[in-house]
C-alpha cells in the first residue's frame, strides 16, 4: 500500500515520463543552461515563469518565482535566468543533481521537467587488501535513478575497455549508479583512465582521470627500456657537472703555479743595485790621481783594464 502511494505521488508531482521531459548529462564544474519549453518565442518577460527543484519526491525547493530568483535558495548564488526564461546554474556539483520543473502561468500541463545528471570522478587510497588506489565513477541523478548493469564503463588510454583480469587493474561490481576501479601498486606512472556512462549503447557522459604515481621505479616492468634510458641521461648530467668542476679545478691551480713561476723568475733577473753600486766605489777609492790622469790619456780604455792597473798598483805600493 505504502509502495502504491508513493508512486502516485510520483506521478503527481512529476508526471509519468511525459514527452517533455528532458534528459541531461553533465560533468561537475560545468555551466548548465535548461531551457523551458513552455514559454512562447515571443515571450518577452519572465514574470509569469516559476522554477522548481526536486532532490526527490519528498524535497521541493522553489528557486524562481515571478521570474525572480530565490534568495533563500541554496543554488541563489548560481541561478540566473537567460533567453526565453531559460534556467542556468554555474559550477554545478553532485548537490545540483535532480529534477527542475519549468511553470508557465501556472498552467501544469504544460510543465517542462529537466533531469539533471552529473558524472563525478574521484580517487582515494583502496581499502581492498591489494591496495593501490582506488577511483569511483558516479552517475548523481533525481532520487530514484537507476542505472543498469554495465552501464558505467571503464577505458584505459587506448580508449580500450579494461577487463576484470588486467594484470594492472581490476574494478568491482557495479552498486547501481556507482563503479569503482581498483587500480593496484604495478600501475605505470601518469596514466589516463576514463569513466563512461552508456544508455541503450550509446555513450552519453565520460569523465578522465590522470593518475600519477610515487610508486618506486620497477626495472622488471615492460616500461624498462625507457626508465633505463632516462637513468642514464640522469647520470650524463651529473658526469658533466664533475668534469666542469675537475677542469675549472685544474686551471686555477695551473694558473696560481704559473704566476709564482713567472714572479721569481723576473727577481733573479733584476741586479742588486746595492752591490753594484759598492763594486764600482771601490774601484773608483783605489785608484790614485794618477790613473785617472793615465786613463784620459789612453783614451779611455774599458772599465775592467783599469781596475785592473789600480789593483796592480796598490799592490806594489804595500810592497
Amino acid at each position: 500500500m505504502l509502495l502504491l502511494q508513493l508512486t502516485l505521488l510520483f506521478v503527481l508531482v512529476l508526471g509519468a515520463g511525459s514527452s517533455d521531459d528532458i534528459y541531461i548529462y553533465h560533468r561537475a564544474g560545468d555551466e548548465v543552461i535548461m531551457s523551458c519549453n513552455s514559454v512562447n518565442s515571443s515571450e518577452t518577460s519572465c514574470s509569469s515563469v516559476d522554477w522548481f527543484y526536486y532532490r526527490d519526491i519528498f524535497t521541493i525547493d522553489t528557486i524562481v518565482s515571478d521570474g525572480q530568483i530565490n534568495k533563500d535558495s541554496p543554488q541563489a548564488d548560481k541561478l540566473s535566468l537567460g533567453r526565453r526564461c531559460s534556467l542556468t546554474i554555474t559550477n554545478i556539483s553532485s548537490e545540483d543533481a535532480g529534477a527542475y520543473r519549468c511553470r508557465y502561468r501556472n498552467t501544469y500541463e504544460h510543465d517542462t521537467v529537466v533531469y539533471l545528471n552529473i558524472l563525478t570522478l574521484s580517487a582515494n587510497q583502496s581499502t581492498d587488501p591489494v591496495g593501490g588506489v582506488t577511483l569511483t565513477c558516479t552517475l548523481w541523478g533525481y532520487t530514484d535513478s537507476y542505472c543498469e548493469e554495465d552501464s558505467l564503463r571503464w577505458l584505459d588510454e587506448e580508449r580500450d575497455e579494461l577487463k576484470q583480469d588486467d594484470d594492472e587493474v581490476y574494478y568491482s561490481r557495479q552498486k547501481n549508479c556507482v563503479s569503482d576501479l581498483i587500480i593496484t601498486h604495478q600501475i605505470n606512472h601518469s596514466r589516463r583512465y576514463t569513466c563512461q556512462f552508456v544508455d541503450n549503447n550509446e555513450v552519453k557522459i565520460s569523465a578522465d582521470y590522470t593518475l600519477v604515481s610515487t610508486a618506486p621505479v620497477d626495472l622488471t616492468s615492460d616500461s624498462t627500456p625507457n626508465k633505463i634510458i632516462f637513468i642514464l641521461n640522469i647520470a650524463k648530467i651529473c658526469l658533466l657537472i664533475i668534469l666542469v668542476v675537475i677542469v675549472t679545478t685544474v686551471q686555477i691551480k695551473y694558473r696560481r703555479r704559473t704566476g709564482a713561476a713567472e714572479d721569481a723568475q723576473d727577481q733573479d733577473c733584476v741586479p742588486d743595485e746595492q752591490d753594484s753600486r759598492v763594486i764600482y766605489d771601490n774601484v773608483e777609492n783605489h785608484q790614485g790621481p794618477a790613473q785617472h790622469h793615465g786613463q784620459k790619456k789612453r783614451g779611455g780604455r774599458g772599465r775592467r783594464s783599469d781596475v785592473f792597473n789600480s789593483q796592480r798598483s796598490s799592490e806594489e805600493d804595500s810592497v
